[in-house]
């Protein structure tokens, strides 16, 4: 069962399966300082993250509360389009692989039968390719109120609320989805965050059992953004 940064999508069908109700509505986590970061720190530096550093910029299972264990993931090539130009962004996030970028490290984690996720990567661009993902990708959140995409067949209406991302990275972007299948009759909430530091880039997601585990996520986010900051600048 796929639990990478696209897992928002995939975990939906995996809910369907096992017959778990997903809450959607959850709290609104609005902030003016999404996204800022430290955006007052020099220019990103052009020499790539090493492999160990991506390694050490990637949560470890010590590093969570007790109760998480590792989820084993499957490799998959899905592209997602959004229906709205506005929006492509966003749907690029979905997908397991980021163009440009060398992907360094890899971790899935699971509370209980799956429903609680955590899932990050960590990657490293050319130049200042992972400052501009971030950047374009606050872009689109800025224009970008949600979109219809679709996966194996199913269409899914995906709404975002912007949400405030921990300090502490150059560039950071922080939101929630809200996915509605109809036609399973399922909704299902994702809590988001992208970060970068010089050329190195995160991507990390939250999948709480119901909307009351939306507040973990701010701790999560603040845990990520702090060790993949200290691995990519090791």
């Amino acid at each position: 069962m796929r639990t990478r940064i696209r897992r928002g999508l995939t975990v939906v069908l995996a809910v369907s399966a096992l017959s778990l109700t997903a809450a959607c509505g959850g709290s609104a986590d609005k902030g003016d300082n999404a996204g800022k970061g430290s955006g007052d720190k020099a220019a990103p530096s052009a020499t790539p993250l090493t492999a160990a550093q991506m390694k050490a910029g990637a949560l470890q299972l010590k590093d969570l509360p007790a109760g998480w264990k590792v989820s084993k993931a499957e490799d998959d090539k899905t592209v997602y389009k959004a229906d709205k130009p506005e929006c492509e962004a966003v749907a690029t996030l979905l997908a397991d692989e980021v163009a440009g970028a060398t992907t360094g490290a890899d971790v899935d984690y699971e509370r209980g039968n799956s429903e609680s996720l955590l899932s990050q990567q960590v990657m490293t661009f050319p130049g200042t390719g992972a400052a501009d993902y971030v950047a374009s990708l606050g872009t689109a959140l800025g224009s970008c109120k949600g979109f219809t995409a679709e996966m194996e067949g199913v269409k899914m209406n995906i709404a975002l609320e912007k949400l405030t991302a921990p300090q502490g990275a150059e560039k950071a972007e922080a939101f929630r989805l809200k996915m509605n299948i109809a036609s399973l009759g399922v909704d299902l909430e994702s809590n988001m965050l992208v970060a970068s530091q010089g050329t190195g880039l995160t991507r990390f997601a939250h999948v709480p059992a119901d909307a009351s585990g939306h507040k973990d996520f701010d701790g999560f986010a603040k845990l990520a953004v702090d060790t993949f900051v200290k691995g990519a600048t090791s």
